[in-house]
């Protein structure tokens, strides 16, 4: 029965009070009898492991120092222990019956070329000062073991983890543990602001249909590094990204029928973020759209298979240890899979003006390469260009892609949107504060000669043909607009036509 603080549980004069400090006398004799038989195996491999732990990583107990037949030693130091751990077990009685550390591996891995650049250090703002050497095995907030890593962004790390806080006997949990950097070169906020923007989005609205199709934090907290904090943010993992989960398909590219159903869960995502949390994503392209596990136990043969046979390590000179991502899951068991947009690092507020240079070049919008601020709109920009990533298996403006072309553009790119839009509207350059950079005087491009003439929706669609080509181009045309204003919204597109033709909505 729960009881207020300040107030006992049991009468002073209740009969139960001697059988209740029994009680607590037994469950102490038992942790400390479970220790005792369980202390030269402290740290176990993963279930199933092969590995013998290494004899290095034993820790050692009270009662290493007694030999198992000495009984009487034995109980006199159980009473001594009891003694002592008594409030700590009153305190704390989940630590008591918690899953334990596992040992590190005793598999040795390769090693690779110190003078080889690979993951993070491949990164522009790669700074191994500003980034959190972990390690695997490492703990943190004396709750997340590190099993193996997942990969890496620009300022950050991404780590699977396996959360000690579960009862000893019940199955392993998993989760994504991502340690952002803690860069001078970058936004010494960044950290914060993903952490607050994550928390707004976590507890915003959770009866929406779009909350489903975001990554929800899970915890927070920060890690002291060599450099200062580093903000943590705990996530349930996931399987893949848009990209990859499309290179599964024949062709590299989704079914439509596929398609639809997913980008109805993108656009519930979008409405959800735009008209429920008012956050602008900023960075909306296919690595920050994830797809779903479909079985938490690929979670637990990914980890073993790291302990089992670690892969190959790059041993830096300061010490550091760079780990390759093991973050293939194998063959699919369900193909049609539930997405969550991810990654909110440069997420802003949409009720608010915002300008400045935001989305990867391919993606982005005429507004924010003219300067004149962006809004919500910017976000459904990116996914229009984004569909040929899906459907086609290339991106909209090869262009300016830099799979591609050596070095991003910009007059490349506003040519391309023109012969694809037609010219810009006067009203629309004019308020740009790079416009004199693409733009006459009278508002026409500077370099004309770049706008090619074969360049058009239905020369770049192949996927389709006759009604339902005709159907997705006034579709995609809906998004992709010069003007902000007259692009449709997140809701709005859920609506169109051409997403429930022949199929189901979800």
């Amino acid at each position: 029965m729960p009881y207020s603080p300040g107030t006992k549980p049991f009468p002073s004069s209740s009969p139960l009070l001697p059988f209740f400090f029994f009680f607590l006398s037994s469950l102490v004799l038992l942790v400390e009898l479970d220790r005792f038989l369980r202390f030269a195996s402290l740290h176990t491999p993963p279930t199933g492991s092969k590995t013998k732990p290494s004899s290095l990583q034993v820790r050692t107990t009270p009662f290493s120092v007694l030999r198992p037949y000495e009984p009487v030693s034995v109980f006199l130091a159980l009473c001594r222990i009891m003694t002592r751990n008594l409030p700590n077990i009153l305190m704390h009685p989940f630590k008591a019956f918690r899953q334990s550390p596992w040992a590190l591996s005793s598999a040795l891995p390769s090693r690779i070329d110190p003078s080889l650049l690979i993951e993070e250090e491949n990164s522009p703002y790669y700074e191994p000062a500003y980034f959190y050497p972990a390690r695997i095995g490492e703990i943190f907030n004396d709750r997340y073991q590190i099993a193996t890593k997942l990969g890496h962004g620009s300022r950050s790390s991404v780590w699977l983890a396996r959360d000690l806080h579960q009862w000893r006997w019940s199955n392993e949990r998993y989760v994504a543990l991502k340690i952002n950097s803690n860069n001078s070169h970058a936004r010494k906020t960044a950290g914060d602001v993903e952490l607050e923007v994550l928390r707004h989005i976590t507890r915003a609205n959770p009866q929406h249909e779009g909350w489903s199709f975001v990554r929800k934090l899970v915890d927070s907290f920060s890690a002291q590094g060599i450099s200062g904090n580093h903000v943590c943010l705990v996530f349930e993992p996931l399987r893949e990204s848009l990209g990859k989960y499309c290179q599964r398909f024949q062709g590299r590219v989704m079914p439509p029928e596929i398609f639809k159903i997913i980008l109805q869960e993108i656009l519930q995502a979008l409405d959800y973020l735009h008209t429920e949390c008012h956050i602008i994503h900023t960075d909306l392209k296919p690595d920050n759209i994830m797809v779903r596990l479909e079985d938490r136990e690929l979670l637990s043969q990914n980890s073993r298979k790291e302990f089992e046979n670690p892969l190959p390590q790059k041993h830096c000179n300061d010490g550091r240890i760079i780990y390759l991502s093991r973050k293939d899951y194998g063959p699919l068991k369900d193909i049609i899979g539930l997405i969550e947009v991810v990654d909110f690092d440069l997420a802003v507020q949409g009720d608010i003006f915002q300008d400045g240079c935001i989305q990867a070049e391919v993606y982005r919008a005429p507004e924010v390469i003219l300067d004149r601020g962006y809004t919500y709109s910017a976000d459904i920009w990116s996914l229009g260009v984004m569909l040929w990533d899906f459907l086609e298996g290339r991106t909209l403006f090869e262009s300016v892609d830099p799979r591609i072309v050596e070095d991003y553009d910009d007059e490349t790119h506003l040519s391309h949107i023109t012969s694809l839009l037609g010219p810009a509207p006067k009203d629309f350059v004019r308020h740009g504060k790079r416009t004199s950079m693409f733009y006459t005087a009278a508002g026409t491009l500077k370099r004309e000669d770049l706008v090619p003439s074969n360049f058009s929706f239905e020369s770049t669609i192949s996927k389709f043909d006759g009604e339902e080509k005709r159907m997705f181009i006034s579709f995609v045309k809906r998004m992709i607009k010069w003007k902000p204003e007259e692009r449709s919204t997140a809701a709005e597109l859920l609506q169109d036509p051409w997403l429930h033709n022949d199929y189901p909505q979800i």
